[in-house]
C-alpha cells in the first residue's frame, strides 16, 4: 500500500469519527445535483446555457460577498470564538446581512446594460437586471449557511450545503413547465432555490434558539466583524478570481460557447476539492476553540495527509475524465477533457489549502490567507492574459494550475511563519525588536516565491550533499535568534559529520568536502534558510545567526544585536572582507572575537536601527547580484560558521 492511500486511509477514518463525514456528505451530493444540474442546461441549451448558468451562479454571489464585506467568512469566527457569549453578536450578523441585501441589488441593476455586453451578449438587459435579485437571495442563504457553521449546527449547514444546488433541479423543471426557456429559466430557477433554501435554513436557526437571549445589534460589533471580514474577504474574492476569472476572460474572447466547455472541465476537476473544502468548514470553527499550540499541532498533523490524500486522487480522476466527459454531456463537450486533466494538477495538494486556511481564519489572521491568495492572483492576470488569447481552454488551464500550486505554497509558507513559540532567551540582550510589517511581508512573499521557483535545484542539492557527505543532505544547528531566543537554523550539509574543530570555519578547512566548497562559494549551502525565514525565525536583511558558544562571549555591549531577529544577508556579509589573519590564526575563535565582530557589529546595528524600505531592497538586491555571480568566492566575505559546518 503506497504513502498516498495510506493516507486516504487515515482520512477516511479521521472522517468517521468527526462531522467531516456529513459534510463531505453535502459536498458531494450537492457536487452530484450541480452536475446534474449542469447536464440538464446543457441539454436544453448547449453550451451557451451552460456558459450563463456558469457565470450567474457566480457574479450575483461575488457581489453579494463584496457589499457585505465578507460576512460570511466572519460569521465563524465571531460565533464561535472569543466574543461566542456576547450577545449582540447573533443580532448583529443578522442586521449586517439584512443590511448589505438593499446596496448589493441597487449595484447590480445599475450594471445591468455593461454585464448584459460584456458577459452576457445572448441575454436581454432586462433579464440580466433580474438576476439582481440573486444577489439578494445568496446573502440569505451563506449568511444562514455560516450562522449554522459557527453555532455548532454543522448537520444544519450541511443541509444547506446540499439544498442549495439540488433545489435548482426541480425549480427549473417547474419554469419549464411554466413556459420559460433559456436565459429566463436559469435566473428564476437559481433565485426560487435560493429562497427556499433560505427559507428552511432560517426555519432551522431560529427553532434552535439562535436568537434566545439575543440583544439588539451592536455597531462596534458590526466594525469589528466588517474589519475581519474585509481581511479575510480579499482572500475569499481572490480565490474566486483564481477559480473564475478564466471563465469571464475566455467569455470576453470566445463567447459563452467555450466557457460552457471549460466550466464542465474545471466542475470536473473541482470533485478534487470535494475534502479540502471539508476541511476547512469543519475545522474553521473548531480552530477557533481550541488554544494556540494545540491547534497549531492539529493543523501541523493534518496538513501532509490532507495534500497526500488529494494527490492521491488526482490520478483516478484524470484517467476518466476522457470516457466520462463525452459521454454524460455529449460529444459537444470532449474538449474539456484535457484541460480537465491539466486542471488536476494544479489541484493535487489542495488538501494542504483546506487545512491551514481553516487554521489561519479560526486562529483570527484572515489577512494572511489573502496575503497568500495574492499571490495565486497576479499569477492567474498575467498568465491569463498572456495564454488566453492565443491558446484559448488550454492556456486558460495552464495559467489556472499555476495559480493554485502558487497559492498552495504560499498559504503552506503562511503556517509555517505563525509557528506558536515558548523558547526563553539564552543571551540576555533586551527586549526583541521585531521587523517592521513591510519587511515581514518582503519576507514571505520573497521567500515563498523562492522556494517555490527553485525547489527542483533544492530536491537536487539534498541529494547530492547526503551523497557527498554520507550522512542527512540538511544540518541543523541551534543559533541565536530574535530577542536572544534560540532557533535551529537550516542549511545544506557541506562538512563531513564527525570531525572536530572551531566554531569558527577558515579557508582550507579539511572537514568541508569538495561539493561543499562550492556550495559555501555560491552560498547554495544557505538556501535552507528561507524556510527559516517563511518560519519567522530569520529575516531577509539582518545580522547572520551566531551560534551559543560564541553570543556568549561577545563582548556585553555587541550583544544587543541579539535583540533583532538575524538575517540570511547583511551589511557585513556583502561589504566587509575575510581577513587573511584569520585562516593563519593559532586561536581563530578568539581573533573572530576580538577583531572582527567590533567591526562587523556596528555595521549591522546601523542599518538594523535605520531599516528602511531603500536600503532593505537595495541590500537584496546586491546579494542577488553577489549570488549569480557565482565565480565570485563566497570565502572571501566574512562568515562566521558553524562547527563542522
Amino acid at each position: 500500500m503506497g504513502p498516498g492511500l495510506v493516507a486516504g486511509v487515515k482520512l477516511i477514518h479521521l472522517a468517521r469519527r468527526s462531522s467531516l463525514t456529513g459534510n463531505l456528505a453535502a459536498l458531494t451530493g450537492a457536487l452530484a445535483s450541480l452536475t446534474l444540474a449542469t447536464f440538464l442546461v446543457a441539454r436544453a441549451g448547449g453550451p451557451a446555457a451552460v456558459g450563463d448558468y456558469a457565470l450567474l451562479r457566480i457574479m450575483p454571489w461575488l457581489l453579494a460577498v463584496l457589499v457585505s464585506g465578507g460576512l460570511a467568512s466572519a460569521t465563524a469566527y465571531f460565533l464561535a470564538g472569543p466574543t461566542r457569549d456576547d450577545p449582540h453578536v447573533r443580532t448583529t450578523i443578522l442586521a449586517m446581512a439584512t443590511a448589505a441585501a438593499v446596496p448589493a441589488l441597487v449595484l447590480w441593476v445599475a450594471a445591468s446594460p455593461l454585464l448584459q455586453s460584456v458577459f452576457f451578449r445572448d441575454l436581454t438587459t432586462m433579464l440580466v437586471a433580474w438576476a439582481g435579485l440573486k444577489t439578494v437571495s445568496r446573502l440569505l442563504v451563506i449568511s444562514a449557511k455560516a450562522a449554522s457553521q459557527g453555532t455548532g449546527d454543522l448537520p444544519g449547514s450541511n443541509w444547506v450545503i446540499f439544498l442549495e444546488e439540488l433545489l435548482f433541479i426541480p425549480c427549473f423543471g417547474v419554469a419549464w413547465a411554466l413556459g420559460l426557456r433559456g436565459g429566463g429559466a436559469v435566473i428564476a430557477s437559481l433565485i426560487a432555490s435560493d429562497v427556499i433554501t433560505a427559507i428552511v435554513a432560517w426555519r432551522r436557526l431560529l427553532r434552535r434558539g439562535y436568537l434566545t437571549g439575543a440583544r439588539r445589534p451592536s455597531l462596534a460589533l458590526a466594525r469589528q466583524i466588517y474589519l475581519f471580514g474585509l481581511r479575510g474577504q480579499a482572500g475569499n474574492v481572490m480565490t474566486l478570481v483564481n477559480l473564475r476569472l478564466d471563465f469571464m476572460i475566455l467569455a470576453l474572447f470566445a463567447g459563452p460557447a467555450v466557457v460552457g466547455v471549460y466550466a464542465i472541465a474545471s466542475k470536473f476537476a473541482e470533485l478534487l476539492r470535494l475534502l479540502p473544502t471539508a476541511f476547512y468548514w469543519v475545522l474553521y470553527p473548531s480552530f477557533a476553540k481550541q488554544g494556540t499550540s494545540d491547534a497549531w499541532k492539529r493543523a501541523a498533523w493534518l496538513l501532509p495527509r490532507a495534500a497526500a490524500g488529494t494527490a492521491a486522487a488526482a490520478l483516478p480522476l484524470g484517467l476518466l475524465a476522457g470516457p466520462v466527459l463525452p459521454f454524460v454531456y455529449g460529444s459537444a463537450f470532449k474538449a474539456a477533457v484535457v484541460p480537465g486533466q491539466v486542471l488536476l494538477v494544479g489541484l493535487c495538494v489542495e488538501g494542504a489549502s483546506g487545512v491551514v486556511t481553516a487554521y489561519l481564519f479560526g486562529r483570527g489572521r484572515p489577512g494572511l490567507n489573502s496575503l497568500a491568495a495574492m499571490g495565486g492572483v497576479v499569477v492567474t492576470v498575467v498568465l491569463d492574459v498572456l495564454l488566453i488569447p492565443r491558446f484559448g481552454l488550454m492556456g486558460a488551464a495552464v495559467a489556472s494550475t499555476a495559480a493554485y500550486l502558487t497559492t498552495t505554497t504560499l498559504l503552506i509558507t503562511c503556517f509555517l511563519s505563525v509557528r506558536p513559540s515558548n523558547r526563553q532567551p539564552v543571551i540576555e540582550a533586551g527586549d526583541a525588536v521585531r521587523p517592521g510589517a513591510w519587511r515581514r511581508l518582503i519576507d514571505i512573499l520573497a521567500s515563498g516565491a523562492a522556494l517555490a521557483l527553485l525547489s527542483p535545484l533544492l530536491l537536487m542539492v539534498w541529494v547530492a550533499a547526503r551523497l557527498s557527505t554520507c550522512a542527512s543532505g540538511i544540518y541543523r544547528q541551534v543559533r541565536v535568534g530574535e530577542g536572544g531566543v534560540p532557533f535551529t537554523m537550516l542549511k545544506f550539509r557541506s562538512m563531513r559529520p564527525g570531525g572536530s574543530g572551531p566554531e569558527v570555519t577558515a579557508r582550507g578547512d579539511a572537514r568541508v568536502t569538495r561539493l561543499g566548497s562550492f556550495l559555501r562559494a555560491t552560498s547554495i549551502d544557505e538556501l535552507p534558510q528561507l524556510i527559516n525565514i517563511v518560519r519567522g525565525d530569520m529575516t531577509l536583511v539582518g545580522a547572520r545567526p551566531e551560534t551559543i558558544g560564541l553570543a556568549a562571549r561577545y563582548p556585553r555591549d555587541l550583544q544587543q544585536v541579539f535583540r533583532y531577529r538575524p538575517g540570511l544577508t547583511g551589511p557585513a556579509q556583502l561589504f566587509y572582507r575575510w581577513s587573511d589573519a584569520l585562516d593563519s590564526a593559532a586561536d581563530i575563535e578568539d581573533l573572530y572575537l576580538t577583531v572582527q565582530v567590533p567591526l562587523r557589529v556596528p555595521m549591522d546595528l546601523e542599518y538594523l536601527t535605520r531599516p528602511t524600505f531603500r536600503r532593505t531592497v537595495a541590500l537584496i538586491a546586491a546579494t542577488a547580484a553577489n549570488v549569480l555571480a557565482h565565480l565570485a568566492p563566497r570565502p572571501r566575505m566574512l562568515s562566521a560558521q558553524s562547527t563542522g559546518q
